[in-house]
């Protein structure tokens, strides 16, 4: 977690990791774009567990670099 602080929007509260998470989104949206035409999906078993584990790999690295 970070130690940004909580973040008002409009009234609404938001934590830190909203936005990490948000951000985590984008980047695995981006990400799965540019490997899908390559032909990756082609050797992975099952391609629902690989985006899991890739958005999982990218929060982790964003959180990281917020900390």
């Amino acid at each position: 977690m970070s130690l940004l602080p909580v973040m008002v929007i409009f009234g609404l509260s938001f934590p830190p990791v909203f936005f990490e998470i948000l951000l985590a989104l984008v980047v695995f949206f981006l990400l799965r774009r540019i490997l899908q035409p390559t032909g990756i999906y082609d050797f992975v078993w099952h391609p629902a567990l690989f985006n899991t584990a890739l958005y999982c790999c990218l929060f982790y690295l964003i959180s990281r670099l917020f900390v």
